[in-house]
């Protein structure tokens, strides 16, 4: 059964309970972009294998950057910059950081840049200005990530890693020799998709495994291999210095074929097309896994994604003609299955005036939208503080507006062929004021971001605030309104809460935790800013 999911309109989270969810999503980036079986991968920066007659279509475009951000000569360009810290309060030296965009879909991620840390801990990344993924990972500590713009500080934090260990199997029960295993963050439908954490291609007589790069949270376990749909682990939480054992059967895949039109039925060559398992998880949206199938459509717009696991499958469509446009196709067996028809459609507008925290317009603002299908689409408000984003497919959209260390975070609801009108200010300013202190086994850690959360019940947004420590750990933000702050250290599980009243002075200090509370739930790593 084939379900349009552009007519879907799921019941509205409140944003105050959505952020937790937000968090999650964006722990995860990937490494290194390996080349799996079975599975042929686009090189970062490189273009995907084109169809005949693909080259008259405008391709998808990386809309994370912003205007002009490739023209740039690298000396102009702003870098992204902070230190790599162990759990213990240490610098990390030699640890591998890797920024990451949406160059070929909006939820692919592929390398835009790496850099190693020094013998301080240091590193640096000169990138086009733009919205990345960055993540640093050394062998013996946990992936840990976060998201940073162009010309932001983004120290992260590396707790110790547990293990886990596993076979690979085929559905007879024999080893599997060669797969890859992906370590991923669950990330629910609504927001932006982050590749895996750690990926690897592993050579094994009797189908057996071992990874022992893991996050302080719970992450699933993708094994995929030629021939074969990808298989899923259950949701994993290994403390440091733990063994988990995780067997993995990889089940035979189903093919799906389809068609890519536009509204009026013609088709369509050239459009990237990829296929991701939803999977039911409670009362969030669904979580979302690339399901390893990807193809380009062919002059009479047809595609075909083999190997697709059975389920609930998202197919989507890329271009840069058209919105991103999606199907949700139930797989109950691979015996007759209706090929699917994916409509590409030019999608909504988004267009208003950003505004200081007084009212007045305000140019210079970032406005960053965020979801599943497009990642992070960045522009800028004007000199008049006019903004606008076009070609964004319907549905539920998450946006943000910074400047500064301000950022508000709104909710808006895009519909085909409209343009939606949104004004959106910066956070109010007030009397009160925050401040404390971040450290690590009672070490100070510099240049770390903090997220200070608050929600706005008149217009169901969130305000958010970024300090950086400064060299004593210390943090400070001044002028806020009284309310509820959520409060957490980015790329760690450290994180705190606390009621300001009006003109008062509240401190809250931080320690990074050596590893998550025994079987507490971790709070996630911080939203985008």
């Amino acid at each position: 059964m084939q379900r349009d999911s552009s007519t879907r309109r799921p019941s509205r989270r409140p944003l105050w309970v959505a952020l937790g969810l937000l968090t999650a999503a964006l722990a995860g980036v990937v490494l290194f972009l390996l080349l799996r079986p079975g599975r042929e991968e686009v090189a970062p920066g490189a273009k995907a294998p084109a169809a005949a007659g693909a080259e008259k279509r405008a391709r998808y475009r990386n809309r994370a950057l912003l205007r002009g951000a490739h023209e740039a000569p690298p000396e102009a360009r702003p870098t992204i910059s902070g230190h790599v810290y162990t759990t213990d309060g240490s610098t990390l030296a030699d640890v591998t950081v890797v920024a990451s965009a949406f160059e070929v879909a909006g939820n692919v991620l592929t390398t835009a840049g790496t850099a190693k840390s020094d013998e301080a801990g240091r590193f640096e990344l000169t990138l086009p200005d733009g919205t990345y993924q960055l993540s640093a990972s050394v062998e013996g500590y946990g992936t840990t990530s976060t998201t940073a713009h162009s010309g932001q500080t983004a120290s992260l934090v590396l707790p110790k890693s547990g293990v886990i260990e596993g076979r690979v199997l085929d559905e007879r029960g024999e080893p599997v020799r060669r797969f890859s295993i992906d370590v991923l963050s669950p990330v629910t439908e609504d927001d932006p998709a982050p590749p895996p954490l750690f990926s690897r291609v592993f050579e094994s007589p009797d189908g057996s495994y071992r990874v022992a790069q893991l996050p302080s949270w719970p992450i699933i376990l993708r094994a995929t291999t030629a021939e074969h749909a990808p298989a899923f682990s259950p949701f994993v939480r290994v403390r440091p210095g733990e063994v988990e054992k995780v067997d993995l059967t990889l089940p035979k895949g189903c093919t799906l074929t389809g068609r890519a039109v536009d509204p009026s039925g013609a088709p369509l060559p050239g459009v990237f097309v990829d296929a991701e398992s939803l999977l039911a998880a409670g009362q969030m949206s669904n979580v979302a896994l690339e399901a390893a199938a990807q193809a380009q459509s062919e002059d009479d717009g047809s595609f075909v994604l083999p190997n697709v696991p059975k389920g609930t499958i998202a197919v989507r469509g890329y271009d840069g003609a058209n919105a991103v446009s999606t199907v949700n196709v139930d797989v109950a067996g691979c015996d007759d299955i209706a090929p699917v028809k994916l409509v590409m459609s030019p999608g909504g507008s988004i267009a208003g005036v950003a505004r200081g925290a007084d009212g007045a317009p305000l140019a210079g603002v970032r406005l960053t939208l965020l979801q599943r299908r497009i990642g992070f689409v960045n522009t800028m408000s004007d000199a008049e503080g006019r903004y606008r984003f076009d070609q964004i497919p319907s549905g539920p959209i998450r946006m943000t507006a910074q400047h500064g260390e301000r950022t508000r975070l709104v909710d808006l609801e895009v519909e085909e062929g409209k343009e939606t009108e949104q004004d959106v200010s910066l956070p109010p300013g007030g009397t009160s004021e925050i401040r404390g202190r971040v450290t690590a086994s009672g070490q100070p850690l510099p240049g770390v971001r903090l997220t200070l959360a608050t929600p706005f019940a008149d217009d169901n947004s969130i305000g958010l605030y970024s300090p950086v420590t400064a060299e004593d750990g210390s943090y400070r933000v001044s002028a806020i309104s009284p309310g509820l702050y959520m409060i957490s250290v980015e790329s760690t599980i450290a994180g705190a809460g606390v009621q300001v009243k009006p003109g008062e002075v509240a401190t809250v200090d931080l320690r990074v935790p050596d590893a998550p509370p025994a079987g507490g739930a971790s709070p996630p790593p911080p939203p985008p800013q």
